[in-house]
């Protein structure tokens, strides 16, 4: 298992970019370059290297300096997974707002994968289902864990 988390608020620079976790508060032996999953801290990336099914969760408390939608999702090996998208609307500049991802995945036996959290550029709008692009994020503080569960 391994837990990061973030602290100290940290300005997204644009609505594509990736959540760089400052500390790692919790890693067991087998979540090190040793065992199943590689992370240094400070960094976005977080290589799963052991096939298995792994838990991935995600919480997150954003704000932005104008008023507008928040994203973030799931990359796995850079390319967005749909499924894990979660938005909110930030009414006025310096609101604050939850987000929370919680995903199994399965990555294969003789394969690996990078996962990340990062914030996305549009979200669907309903009823019309038209993109809406999003506001930069800051982000006030986060917690991102991955267990591996087989």
């Amino acid at each position: 298992m391994i837990e990061s988390v973030i602290t100290t608020p940290i300005v997204l620079p644009t609505t594509s970019t990736q959540i760089a976790f400052t500390t790692d508060s919790i890693r067991t032996r087998s979540a090190s370059c040793c065992g199943w999953l590689s992370h240094n801290e400070g960094t976005p990336n977080y290589k799963i290297i052991q096939g298995g099914l792994y838990e991935i969760d995600f919480t997150g408390n954003f704000s932005s300096a104008v008023a507008g939608i928040i994203a973030v999702g799931l990359y796995r090996d850079g390319i967005l997974d749909p499924s894990t998208i979660v938005s909110q609307t930030i009414a006025t500049a310096g609101d604050n707002t939850e987000l929370s991802i919680n995903k199994t995945i399965k990555v294969c036996c003789n394969a690996n994968e990078t996962i990340t959290i990062g914030a996305v550029p549009s979200v669907i709008s309903t009823p019309t289902l038209v993109p809406t692009d999003t506001v930069e994020p800051t982000v006030l503080n986060a917690n991102f864990s991955i267990v591996k569960k087989a």
